[in-house]
């Protein structure tokens, strides 16, 4: 079967080399690299390919950037997973004009922040225009000890390498909109040797791997994500607190973990045992369980419903997503809700979640 978050879109940036700024090495361009690789791999976050863009230092021009982000807002669907990924300078005027808050393109130039930065406000604009009710930015705005600073020629602060405090709080605002950063704002997100990538990538990727938690249901979720890179970078360096902005309670998947497969099937093969006589009876219950794990908005949720064939007339409003499913279901065991079939239901799943034992058995496969 096939393994796929085929709702999953992404838009990642890694920028190393500046014209005026001080380089930031390979490391920023190994973080775009191999958050691409993990999101696009079957074997963990299943995200088609064809909905993956990356832009990598010279690539990754102010014009690109904003012309990737309104791509970006015109192929996404209300019912995706969106993620935006930055690995690169990020700077604050903190006095004189300009004041503001970047993330800092290849050609960036502290003497004309508004004409080759792209200001806080100015992204929080490009990513409104983003219909996904699911969006996941992640900020990893490096900078190192030795340059801290950009003096005029009386000696005023001008920039400050970093990305964040209350800018960040509109980016986050409206529904399912979170931002993880690398660093409070007065902290370096920091590259270390031993590592190939910066250290809250390292982290975030060694998450989408499978390191964070397992909640039965083959999926990683955003704040899980959120809190398994936190404690982690914490404990390596002591001084570098990644920072959650968000106005959300929906603990929401960003991805397949380990494309779908759930922890207690990790050390054992597939499960046969429900199969019998080529046919497998299904407890409409067992179903309703299934379906709160994998689709917890309900029957609407990914477009699962009408994707199976339901006919989306056929759905009450409920308050819950479990009641939702309950209601949903109960209809099509009914008789109604269109040309859907439990089977279909089912099959339409699997697209996305092939690898999970319990739809395995419920199928017969």
């Amino acid at each position: 079967m096939n393994k796929s978050f085929h709702s999953g879109r992404a838009f990642i940036i890694g920028i190393g080399d500046y014209d005026t700024l001080s380089d930031l090495g390979l490391a920023p361009v190994y973080d775009a690299d191999d958050v691409e690789k993990l999101l696009v791999s079957p074997k963990h976050c299943g995200y088609p390919a064809t909905n993956v863009r990356v832009l990598r230092n010279r690539e990754a021009s102010r014009s690109a950037i904003i012309s990737g982000l309104q791509d970006l807002a015109a192929q996404s669907q209300p019912t995706e997973t969106v993620v935006v990924y930055f690995s690169g300078h990020g700077a604050q005027r903190t006095s004189g004009p300009d004041l503001g808050t970047y993330l800092c393109p290849s050609e960036f130039d502290g003497k004309r922040p508004r004409e080759t930065g792209i200001e806080a406000e100015e992204l929080s604009d490009l990513l409104q225009q983003v219909k996904a009710e699911r969006l996941l930015v992640l900020i990893d705005a490096c900078r190192s000890g030795g340059v801290a600073r950009i003096k005029d020629a009386q000696g005023e602060d001008l920039l400050k390498w970093e990305f964040g405090g209350a800018r960040l709080d509109k980016l986050a605002a409206g529904k399912g909109r979170v931002i993880i950063s690398a660093s409070e704002s007065h902290q370096n997100s920091m590259i270390l040797g031993r590592y190939r990538n910066s250290v809250f990538t390292h982290f975030v990727l060694k998450g989408l791997q499978g390191g964070v938690d397992d909640r039965s249901d083959g999926l990683i979720h955003v704040l899980d994500l959120f809190d398994y890179v936190a404690q982690r970078v914490k404990k390596e360096v002591g001084d570098q607190n990644p920072v959650l902005t968000t106005r959300t309670q929906d603990n929401f998947p960003v991805a397949l973990r380990k494309g779908g497969l759930l922890k207690s099937e990790e050390d054992s093969g597939p499960d046969d045992s429900a199969q019998e006589s080529g046919k497998t009876l299904v407890d409409p219950k067992e179903v309703e369980d299934l379906m709160v794990l994998l689709y917890p908005q309900g029957p609407t949720d990914r477009e699962i419903w009408s994707r199976a064939g339901g006919d989306l007339a056929s759905l009450r409003a409920a308050s819950t997503g479990r009641a939702a499913w309950h209601a949903a279901l109960r209809t099509l065991a009914l008789g109604g809700g269109g040309a859907i079939t439990m089977e279909s239901l089912l099959k339409e799943a699997a697209t996305e979640y092939g690898n999970n034992r319990h739809l395995r058995r419920l199928l017969g496969a």
